[in-house]
């Protein structure tokens, strides 16, 4: 009898011990965040553009790695009260045409509310002893990228960074631009390629895109997250897997404090909801990157992971 007595006392305390573990491993507390910016994020992600100087009175090729490069004839620059320039010039070049580049400059594709396909982002700007300039009244640059084949939909989009400090594209009049299929001559590479040519009279931010649906979209997606997570400190994308399209979701949820939502999506993509979030201790990063179907009033459970931020650049390079 007292054997069997030792028995269920072990029984009893083995039980225990392995429920107490069991809601070790189960259970996730994730940190109460009280602050954090997320602008520190892009800050420290973001690609550094190449520069370039060059003599106004001459053509420059500006190689656009990777993707093709910019042709900019022989004193088509001009100050901004349009007198003409002379001497050196000083440019800075930045490209992005993936998914994972999108999110790290913080350069979502959408036009008043309407997803974008990217075939391309080129940031150029142009300065003159530091002094900002633009292109000669009736004169062009050529950007000649081979990022996508020519597609007739594709419209040219120039991009303003807003008070959020986030990219907000409007697009270009069909009579301010040519969008054209092309075979040009890539002098960095030395070879003939295929792609597009848009002849313009802008710089700053300009996209190539096309619409990626004939309709705003009709579903709203959100994640709800953890206490003290919030616009704040955290930025959440959604990546759609058919397109080139990545969208910020930066829209309050009524139901509750910690969810971010987006609206206006296309029911039934596959696409991967990407969390960013910058901790109260700068440099110390959450992440997490979750598959799903978009539809009707969606709604995601996320608790993201703390990781490094070399953790999140890789994550972002296989988008």
């Amino acid at each position: 009898m007292r054997r069997h007595f030792v028995y269920i006392t072990i029984g009893i305390g083995m039980m225990l011990a392995l429920s107490g573990c069991q809601k070790d491993i189960d259970v996730f507390e994730p940190a109460e965040l009280t602050s954090g910016d997320i602008s520190r994020f892009f800050e420290a992600a973001k690609t550094t553009p190449l520069s370039y100087s060059w003599e106004a009175s001459k053509e420059q090729v500006l190689p656009v790695p990777g993707s093709g490069q910019i042709v900019i004839p022989p004193n088509v620059l001009a100050m901004q009260d349009g007198s003409p320039v002379a001497g050196v010039v000083q440019a800075n070049l930045l490209e992005i045409h993936n998914k994972g580049s999108l999110i790290r400059n913080n350069a979502a594709t959408a036009s008043n509310s309407r997803l974008l396909e990217s075939a391309g982002i080129v940031f150029l700007e142009v300065r003159k002893d530091g002094q900002l300039l633009r292109i000669a009244e009736g004169q062009n640059i050529s950007l000649q990228l081979s990022t996508a084949n020519y597609n007739p939909q594709l419209r040219l989009f120039s991009g303003n960074v807003s008070d959020a400090n986030e990219l907000e594209w409007t697009e270009i009049n069909e009579q301010e631009t040519s969008i054209r299929a092309a075979e040009f001559f890539n002098e960095s590479s030395g070879e003939w390629e295929e792609g597009f040519e848009i002849l313009t009279g802008k710089l700053g931010w300009l996209q190539c895109a096309r619409y990626a649906e004939n309709g705003p979209g009709n579903a709203t997606a959100c994640v709800r997250l953890p206490v003290g997570f919030s616009l704040q400190n955290t930025a959440a994308f959604v990546a759609l897997q058919s397109f080139n399209t990545v969208i910020r979701m930066d829209e309050s949820d009524e139901e509750g404090t910690y969810s971010i939502c987006r609206s206006g999506l296309p029911t039934g993509v596959k696409a991967e909801i990407i969390v960013i979030t910058e901790s109260d201790d700068e440099g110390n990063y959450y992440f997490s990157r979750q598959p799903a179907i978009i539809m009707e009033n969606l709604t995601i459970n996320i608790v993201p992971e703390q990781v490094q931020l070399s953790d999140i650049m890789l994550a972002l390079e296989t988008l």
